[in-house]
């Protein structure tokens, strides 16, 4: 398993900080609790849905760091869409849900 220097939780924390929204509203809209924001602020790693939603919420895309940190954004166009020719049409279906969530 890699490890990885980016803090997710840091990251999403100063978005909100820059966002000028509370922590009641951000809460709210997550449907969660106040203290549950603070949690998410402490994390290294976060559920993809989840990230998801904050990206929606504080209007920010998280995963471009994430990639930039891992370093899959290195990859070609040409590369991806060779492996994705060997996947099999369920699996590109399902990357395709997830890239439409998140370019809402």
């Amino acid at each position: 398993m890699a490890v990885y220097n980016l803090h997710i939780g840091q990251l999403i924390k100063t978005v909100f900080e820059r966002s000028g929204m509370t922590v009641s509203d951000f809460a709210r809209q997550l449907n969660c609790e106040r203290t549950n924001v603070y949690t998410i602020f402490k994390r290294r790693t976060i559920d993809v849905e989840l990230l998801v939603n904050i990206s929606k919420i504080l209007e920010y895309n998280f995963f471009e760091d994430v990639l930039k940190e891992t370093n899959l954004n290195t990859k070609t166009t040409h590369d991806i869409n060779i492996r994705l020719q060997d996947c099999p049409e369920e699996k590109i279906m399902i990357l395709k849900e997830f890239l439409e969530k998140i370019n809402k």
